[in-house]
């Protein structure tokens, strides 16, 4: 069933107005519009994959879900799995809620999408996978970065051990980071379309490029639809919790600090009271010796 017959008409970018209900950055509504529309998709990941859109003919979801069907908390990974070429594994996930598990989440992922041989194959015959990661929130704070690139390689002289097994993160919130190569296919303008709140600003940066004007009609189609709609709220209910369970971790961590501040002052204001003890008996013993001195 194609969603977006269900939706109406498309109406033209230009004519949107106002906020977008729901914007790409809602892990929902990005699965949606991306397995809603194929071009979109294909011309996302040759920006994410820094490829020319004629060497990519053909992406294929491995596990496209019932769009607007409810589906439980324990079935609620957003993550899709894609065949490009019928030679390229990739996994595609949008987070947007830290959840401090990034780097073994994703090393799972690759994994189990690596591991594709079949009964017969041999080794040299698996298939290159891709695990890309799109954050809204920056992985390494020491190190920040608005699109990495993780590979297997020797820690002494850097050479890879292979091209076929790779982790890429793009960080939204650290668009201002972009390089010249990010820019020249594109990448930094996915990243605000994602970030967007207002179809103005959505037609502004998507304005000469077709494939994110598709876009920008798919996500105003979706966001017409109710059951759409009811998954991407129960997302940001999900969201808005996880925020509010942060904030209770920060501030209880906060408040510790402060307790351990105060146990540090104390104990410092206690060996100050020590020390001022046991120079006052040493005066005291002092005068003492004076005092029987002069009587002897």
């Amino acid at each position: 069933m194609n969603i977006l017959k269900n939706c109406g008409s498309i109406s033209k970018l230009a004519s949107f107005t106002g906020t977008i209900d729901y914007p790409l950055v809602n892990d929902y509504m990005f699965r949606s519009v991306m397995q809603s529309n194929e071009n979109v998709l294909k011309s996302f990941l040759c920006s994410l994959l820094h490829l020319n859109p004629d060497d990519v003919w053909s992406v294929q979801i491995l596990n496209p879900i019932e769009l607007g069907k409810k589906i439980s908390d324990k079935d609620f990974i957003l993550d899709i799995k894609i065949l490009m070429n019928n030679n390229t594994s990739i996994n595609l996930e949008m987070q947007v809620n830290n959840q401090y598990n990034w780097p073994e989440r994703s090393l799972v992922y690759l994994s189990r999408l690596f591991d594709g041989l079949n009964a017969g194959d041999t080794y040299r015959t698996v298939k290159p996978a891709f695990q890309i990661g799109i954050l809204d929130f920056t992985l390494f704070p020491q190190r920040p970065e608005f699109f990495g690139t993780y590979k297997m390689m020797n820690v002494k002289n850097y050479h890879k051990y292979s091209d076929k097994f790779t982790i890429h993160v793009l960080d939204l919130t650290q668009i201002h980071l972009a390089v010249k190569e990010d820019k020249e296919y594109g990448l930094d303008k996915w990243a605000r379309l994602f970030k967007a709140l207002t179809w103005e600003d959505f037609k502004m940066i998507s304005a000469g490029n077709k494939s994110m004007q598709e876009a920008g009609e798919t996500l105003f189609a979706l966001n017409g639809d109710d059951r759409i709609r009811d998954r991407c709220e129960a997302r940001e209910d999900y969201r808005r919790t996880w925020d509010g369970v942060k904030q209770e971790i920060e501030e209880l961590k906060s408040s510790n600090r402060k307790k351990d501040a105060e146990i540090t002052e104390l104990k410092s204001s206690n060996k100050n009271k020590d020390s001022l003890i046991c120079s006052l008996e040493e005066q005291v013993a002092t005068l003492r010796q004076q005092l029987q001195s002069d009587i002897n």
